[in-house]
């Protein structure tokens, strides 16, 4: 343990944050936790609830969601560091203080790793038959890139720290947890986190664009077939004839690309959109080594993307939109391929009184009895 800790005295340290801009920092930080736990909690348990949603490409939703989850939980720590007034640093606080924003870089980090896994998934079930699409996500597939998902942010954050670059726990000038300032490698730690990252938002643009100019080149094709064969159908008298002289090689390149995966597909962009919006600062920052009170506000706007996830599958999202409007209401009867079956009985007798409603409504005459 380094001498400062236990000694530094904050009386004899400049004002870097004035301590009504801390107090707002933790509000809005403690707005982002509630936020974030309350929708991301919602969001696992509409797809524990809902068959309909258990698809392969929600189960790294799902994981995204738990991440998001566990950073929001860390929050309210980070809240209190802002507004505690720190006479000198303990041991204890400082230590929990490290493993706080550990922890939250740790997830934060994951969640990039799954923004990217989402993507690799999308740009595989679009581009590819659905038997190869099988074949490559098979359950031990999804395993083991799960496994890698969350085991990499770890590496990537804690084996600095055992080497020696850097160190997270109370940084006194600023009164917040983050990287300690007096340590001679804390903005080479913070840098090498970054630069393991940088290179998963490129790619998962690079996967997007790969699925609109897939898209963009199905909707030429089948715009080429249709004309054909309007073509063939107006040269021809009989049009069972016109039909049967369409090449067959022209309906398997122009395979029927789903509508709700393309709204599944721009909702999932959005995701990133607003999530690049998020960390396009904090990387900046970072590269250019920019005063540690602009880091800090930069990590509170990639925060914020923790909570804005569950708000985007409520309000984009169909099938989320629907199970989230089911279970908000209480109406368990209307979740799409319940999962339980005290769900399915719920939704048989919902089922049943609507008929009979109907029945009544239609023959006012007809008395039931029991």
């Amino acid at each position: 343990m380094e001498e400062s800790v236990g000694v530094s005295n904050t009386s004899t340290l400049p004002e870097y944050i004035p301590k009504a801009v801390r107090i707002a920092d933790a509000v809005i930080l403690l707005c982002i936790s509630l936020t974030g736990i309350i929708g991301n909690v919602l969001t696992s348990v509409a797809y524990i609830l809902s068959h309909k949603l258990r698809t392969k490409t929600n189960i790294f939703v799902i994981n995204l969601a738990i991440a998001d989850f566990l950073t929001c939980l860390f929050l309210p720590f980070v809240s209190w560091s802002l507004v505690k007034d720190v006479v000198y640093i303990e041991p204890q606080f400082d230590i929990i203080c490290g493993f706080v924003i550990a922890a939250i870089h740790i997830f934060v980090s994951t969640s990039i790793i799954l923004l990217f896994s989402i993507a690799v998934n999308r740009y595989v079930l679009i581009t590819n038959s659905h038997h190869q699409y099988e074949r490559f996500y098979r359950t031990r597939n999804i395993a083991i890139w799960l496994f890698v998902s969350w085991t990499y942010p770890f590496l990537v954050n804690l084996l600095p720290l055992l080497f020696g670059v850097g160190r997270l726990g109370y940084e006194i000038k600023f009164h917040a947890c983050g990287t300690r300032m007096d340590h001679e490698h804390s903005h080479l730690y913070d840098l090498l986190v970054v630069i393991a990252f940088v290179p998963m938002p490129f790619l998962v643009t690079v996967c997007y664009l790969g699925i609109y100019f897939h898209i963009r080149r199905h909707n030429r094709r089948m715009v080429s077939y249709n004309l054909s064969l309007l073509r063939m159908r107006s040269c021809s008298q009989d049009p069972q004839s016109s039909r049967s002289a369409v090449p067959k090689t022209d309906k398997s390149k122009t395979r029927e690309i789903a509508p709700n995966h393309l709204a599944i597909n721009r909702n999932l962009f959005l995701v990133l959109v607003i999530y690049m919006v998020c960390l396009s600062p904090h990387i900046i920052g970072e590269i250019v080594n920019a005063p540690y009170y602009v880091i800090l506000h930069t990590k509170i706007i990639v925060a914020c993307n923790s909570c804005l996830n569950p708000i985007i599958y409520g309000v984009k999202h169909p099938h989320f939109r629907q199970v989230f409007k089911s279970i908000i209401l209480c109406r368990w009867s209307e979740i799409p391929q319940p999962a339980y079956k005290w769900m399915a009985a719920s939704q048989q007798a919902h089922s049943h009184d609507v008929k009979m409603s109907t029945h009544v409504t239609l023959n006012p005459g007809v008395v039931t009895t029991p």
